[in-house]
Formats: C-alpha cells, sequence, structure tokens
C-alpha cells in the first residue's frame, strides 16, 4: 500500500531516477543551445513537457532494422552492395583509416578486436544519357539516374550491438539538440536579413515626393538623382508590408524567452524535426536507379534516411556496419604501396 503511494506521488526510486534523467537531458540541451537559457526563472519546468515527448519520441525511433554490412576487402567480393557505397577497397580503407572514433576504438585496451557502428553518408543524384534495352529492342540516349554516396563517416564505434543500440538512442539526442541550434541560428539570420531589407526599403521609399517623384537618392548607387513611376513606389510599400508581416514572429528572438520559445517547441514537436525513413532501392554495379529488382547485375539497397530540420533541411544515410581489426589490417597490407604513396603526397603538400 505504501509503496503504491510512494510510486502514485512520484516519490519511488524509479519515478526519482526518471526525473533525474529528464533534468540532466535538459542542461544536455541548454548546453548545446545557449546557457544564458538558464537566467530565466523557471526553465527547466517549461521544458519539462517537451523533454519527456522528445525522449519517448527517440527511444521509439526504429534504429537498425537492417543487417550489418560487413567492411572488408572479402566483401567486395562476396557482398555487391560495399561497391554501390565505395567506389574502390582503396576508398574503403582510407574511410577506415580516417575515421577518428574507429582508431580510437582499436587503440583502447578495453576493447576488443570487433567494432560495431554507425555508417553517415551522404546521398547524390545526378542524371546521364546511356543505353538500354526494352523488349529486345537498344534505345540509346536514354535518360538515366544514377545513385553515389559520399561523405562517409563513422558514428559511435561499440563493443557489441546491444551497445551500439544504446549509443545511437543517446546519440539521437545530441543530434537534435544540433538541430535546435541550427534552427536558432537560421532564423536569427533571416531576421537580420528581413530587417536589413526593411531599412532598405524605407529608405527607398523617403526619396519620393508626393508625384512620384525621387527628392534625393540616399540609396547609394550612382549617386545621381532618378525618376520612378508611380507604380514602382507601390511595389516597394506592397513589399515593406509582406517584410512586416515575416518579420512579426521572428521578433522574439533579439529575448532569451524567445529563443527558449524555440528550443521548447521543437522539443514537443521532435517529429517535425527528426525523421527516421526506412528505405530500398535497385542499384546495376554502375549505380543506375531500377524500379526493382529484375536482372542479374541489379542490387537491393537498403538504408535508414534521416532529415533534419525544417529550414534548409539535412539528409543523411545511414547503415550499421561491422568492423574487424583483421579486416583492417587486411586492407591495409592489400593497399601498402597506395598508403604510402598518399602520405608522401600529403607530406609534400605540408612542406609547399
Amino acid at each position: 500500500m505504501l509503496d503504491w503511494l510512494w510510486q502514485k506521488l512520484g516519490l519511488d526510486e524509479a519515478s526519482r531516477q526518471k526525473k533525474a534523467d529528464l533534468l540532466h537531458a535538459i542542461e544536455t540541451v541548454i548546453d548545446g543551445c545557449d546557457g544564458r537559457l538558464r537566467l530565466l526563472p523557471g526553465y527547466q519546468q517549461r521544458l519539462l513537457p517537451g523533454t519527456r515527448r522528445t525522449l519517448e519520441y527517440l527511444a521509439g525511433l526504429p534504429w537498425q532494422r537492417i543487417a550489418p554490412l560487413e567492411l572488408s576487402l572479402r566483401s567486395f567480393a562476396t557482398d555487391r552492395r560495399l561497391g554501390l557505397l565505395f567506389s574502390s577497397p582503396l576508398s574503403l580503407l582510407l574511410c577506415l583509416k580516417g575515421s577518428a572514433p574507429l582508431q580510437s576504438f582499436f587503440l583502447s585496451a578495453s576493447q576488443g578486436d570487433e567494432a560495431w557502428a554507425i555508417m553517415s553518408m551522404s546521398r547524390s543524384e545526378t542524371v546521364r544519357f546511356g543505353m538500354v534495352e526494352h523488349n529486345g529492342e537498344v534505345r540509346t540516349d536514354v535518360a538515366q539516374q544514377v545513385v553515389s554516396f559520399d561523405q562517409h563517416r563513422l558514428i559511435d564505434p561499440s563493443a557489441t550491438p546491444e551497445d551500439l543500440q544504446q549509443s545511437t538512442r543517446h546519440h539521437g539526442l545530441t543530434v537534435l539538440v544540433a538541430v535546435i541550434d541550427r534552427r536558432i541560428k537560421l532564423l536569427q539570420q533571416m531576421r537580420l536579413d528581413l530587417q536589413t531589407e526593411l531599412e532598405q526599403l524605407q529608405l527607398k521609399l523617403a526619396t519620393f515626393g508626393q508625384e512620384g517623384r525621387v527628392v534625393i537618392d540616399a540609396t547609394g548607387g550612382s549617386g545621381t538623382l532618378a525618376r520612378l513611376q508611380p507604380a514602382d513606389a507601390q511595389t516597394l510599400r506592397q513589399r515593406e508590408a509582406e517584410v512586416q508581416l515575416q518579420l512579426q514572429p521572428l521578433a522574439r528572438l533579439t529575448e532569451l524567452d524567445g529563443i527558449l520559445d524555440v528550443v521548447r517547441e521543437v522539443l514537443e514537436q521532435p517529429e517535425g524535426f527528426f525523421r527516421v525513413e526506412a528505405q530500398t532501392i535497385c542499384l546495376n554495379r554502375m549505380g543506375v536507379l531500377h524500379d526493382r529488382v529484375d536482372a542479374d547485375d541489379v542490387t537491393a539497397l537498403s538504408y535508414e534516411q534521416v532529415i533534419l530540420g525544417q529550414l534548409q533541411p539535412i539528409s543523411r544515410v545511414l547503415m550499421p556496419v561491422h568492423v574487424q581489426r583483421q579486416h583492417l589490417q587486411e586492407l591495409e597490407q592489400q593497399f601498402a604501396e597506395e598508403l604510402a604513396s598518399l602520405e608522401q603526397q600529403q607530406l609534400q603538400s605540408g612542406l609547399f
């Protein structure tokens, strides 16, 4: 009976721990956005409902619904997906060697010889013209969509798939904090740009007389007087009204309360700023997009696409991967000469 009452009042150990986790998450958000927000009274209470909503949303994201991809020299011969993601085994090796988190993982004495990680990539598409066969007829100059992947990064190397799952969920909050910070900066820049445009419009309008004549040109340029039609002044006034309307919701960003409101809005609606979508595309060995797997050289490539933010959204492709220390050493042995040549080139470029 007493335990039920403590739980009802939120005084049991589990409830206290959950509250502590929420407060810690709030401080993580503040650290990543604007530490001055702590000056506002009651900032934690204002962010508490949104933080609870965000943590529940991140915990429910369907991460890693596909099997990890082995990153090794052997995989280039046995798994055609790897050839669609990297141009060559050497490019794979450069990715692994250039990953500071992976190198740090393998250098740690407490870690094992295997690492599970999330590989983040940027997907790009181009159109080229090539030949296709349709119903026994070869057609030339057919537009083809070519998909490629670059900007590979390894995130959160972990000793087990379970550790990676836990780390990924924690990493989600860090990513969302970066999204919030970016949104605040974009909105502030938008306000500055609109304010500058408004001042220029008002300055231009101030040069008009009652009959549409320019009294004095104070807007710069050639410095000569000019005559504009009355309709031009009307157009400027319409634009002035539009800019003023756009500035109204952005005026709050000049105060800490307004910035806190932006943070709160994102936390209360995380699904609008952090989305994970499972996708499967079909590509041939040249990266040409197909509607379905209907040929021997077409491979189905499954991944998770993360879309971050609303203003100028960022999209990244994510895949779970598996790396063994032995496989990394095999790649290094296979391309020892190429690595030495690249290191020499980097050394020479640093000297001149």
